[in-house]
């Protein structure tokens, strides 16, 4: 009688179990990690956060200027009243706006059907740190999402809060998480860097910007070998008063787009497969405020910075639809729309 209540009670916990493991949550088919081209109808996306009365501006010294060659001499006037001191205490009005043009920036998207996911706060101080671009941290091609190599120590900070989506897709979503091979601290010629700033994808080509402050060589090598041979990876050297690809170009559609010509190393020398594009062509100075730096929606849909009418009119003047939004304090450090999201799902 014993050795019956045993074994009926170890049937009733093998069903229990066969229950309880079938209830676990499996991923939906219809949540997948996909980012198959820049323009492809966007469906999910993660957008950084700018937290205000944190942002510690560095000292300004000609080391820094050296460090971040991108940042325009304006931008650098307006950090030296305030170096050494959170960003706040001597421009408050702007810490606010900062704060208010990314939030909108949400909204916006919000209101078009884009299911936005955004980053815990930093736990961590650290000067120069921030998270309002969450493009670099981590990058989407294909089903993959990878943790990204920053090449700044600064930034390198961000990453952390950005684990815990991945986390979540790896549990939840059709798709893969991939990690770069741990880099030595600080800068070193041997260190793999690859940015989401950088990449851009266009089906089975990706395109790898390259100006020295951002991805280098090996990340392409890195990325090339993780993609695998149905990729190819091309590596496009820019000038290096240019941070990533995206501060240069955006594509529209795959004919379509953005581009500042002067700042690339030799842009007759780009892939096959953009130079029949027609392009709106951006000054060097108009770039550099991110005048190619917007959120493509779908192939005929972008958000860009209310920043230029005049490019705003030229898009248009291609039959795409142009929603623009006060979009101005971020490219004080370098940073624009583009930067602000990464994507997750695309159809």
């Amino acid at each position: 009688m014993k050795y019956r209540s045993n074994f009926i009670a170890v049937i009733c916990f093998s069903i229990f179990a066969f229950v309880a493991f079938n209830s676990v949550e499996k991923p939906n088919a219809k949540k997948d990690i996909r980012n198959n081209h820049e323009w492809d109808q966007v469906e999910e996306i993660v957008v950084g956060r700018w937290v205000t009365d944190a942002f510690e501006i560095p000292m300004v010294s000609e080391e820094v200027k050296n460090l971040y060659p991108y940042i325009s001499d304006s931008s650098f006037n307006y950090m030296i009243k305030a170096q050494g001191h959170i960003l706040s205490d001597l421009y408050p009005q702007d810490d606010q706006e900062f704060y208010t043009e990314q939030e909108n920036l949400v909204k916006v998207v919000e209101s078009l059907g884009v299911k936005v996911r955004r980053p815990d706060e930093l736990e961590v101080h650290s000067i120069a740190t921030s998270q309002p671009y969450s493009r670099d941290p981590i990058i989407t091609i294909g089903n993959k999402v990878i943790i990204a190599n920053m090449n700044l120590e600064a930034r390198r900070l961000e990453t952390a809060n950005y684990r815990r989506i991945a986390l979540d897709l790896a549990r939840n979503y059709n798709g893969e998480v991939v990690n770069m091979p741990a880099n030595k601290a600080g800068l070193h010629e041997d260190n793999i860097y690859l940015e989401g700033g950088d990449v851009f994808v266009n089906g089975k080509e990706i395109y790898v910007g390259l100006s020295g402050n951002a991805s280098n060589q090996a990340g392409v090598e890195w990325l090339q070998k993780e993609l695998g041979n149905d990729y190819k990876v091309h590596g496009i050297k820019l000038q290096h008063h240019v941070l990533h690809l995206d501060c240069a170009m955006m594509l529209l559609n795959d004919h379509q787009g953005v581009v500042c010509k002067d700042d690339f190393v030799d842009f007759d020398a780009l892939p096959e497969s953009l130079r029949n594009y027609e392009w709106v062509e951006v000054k060097p100075e108009q770039a550099q405020l991110m005048a190619t730096n917007g959120m493509v929606i779908n192939d005929h849909t972008v958000i860009v910075t209310n920043a230029f009418p005049e490019v705003s009119k030229r898009i248009r003047a291609f039959g795409i639809d142009v929603i623009e939004i006060p979009f101005r304090k971020a490219n004080y450090f370098g940073g624009g729309i583009r930067c602000s999201y990464q994507p997750i799902y695309r159809q």
